[in-house]
């Protein structure tokens, strides 16, 4: 069975089959997904506690824990050439932040010739807490300034190394003052044909 829900206790196959020749088989897996820091710690055992009345019980581990976290295969197969076969994962491990207890196959099986296979399997799995990225804000566009006219240099003139800027000025400095010497000119011979 899977379960979205949390569980905290599992009860199942408790006083079932005590006819001869019955056989109780029962299973139990528990999967705890816990997110972010917890602290974990053995599961207890109490199994086949007063069970295998006339045979060799294997029960692993075989032990006797008041109010433990798995209390499996107690008071089971004592009808007579019954066969004890329990188990609880030897790396079981139960947290406080999701406390559980399993109980199952207590009291089941006694009649003769009867056998109890029980399982339970815990695992506590811890994931690390999810951090989430700062988001970087997103750079907004900037209008960049509009280009400034640009000025093609003669070719002569970038060959030469020279500043064009300084013959520009010297260039417009020469018309000038050849516009004046032509002015002054012609004044002259303006006054000089009225004298005449």
């Amino acid at each position: 069975m899977n379960s979205s829900k949390l569980i905290h206790t599992i009860t199942q196959c408790n006083g079932s089959i005590n006819v001869g020749g019955g056989n109780t088989i029962c299973t139990v897996t528990v999967n705890n997904h816990i997110t972010g820091a917890t602290t974990e710690s053995p599961a207890t055992v109490n199994q086949c506690v007063g069970s295998g009345a006339s045979t060799e019980l294997d029960c692993v581990p075989l032990e006797n824990t008041t109010y433990a976290t798995v209390t499996q295969c107690n008071n089971a197969g004592n009808g007579g050439g019954a066969d004890v076969l329990c188990r609880v994962n030897p790396s079981a491990m139960v947290t406080i932040d999701v406390p559980i207890t399993v109980n199952q196959c207590n009291y089941s099986s006694n009649g003769g010739g009867s056998t109890v296979e029980c399982a339970t399997e815990l695992n506590t799995i811890v994931h690390a807490a999810e951090v989430t990225p700062t988001q970087t804000p997103t750079p907004t566009e900037t209008a960049l300034p509009a280009a400034a006219d640009t000025i093609t240099v003669a070719p002569e003139l970038a060959a030469t190394g020279v500043d064009s800027a300084s013959l520009l000025i010297s260039a417009a400095a020469g018309a000038l003052l050849l516009g004046l010497g032509a002015l002054l000119a012609l004044r002259r011979t303006v006054v000089r044909l009225r004298r005449d």
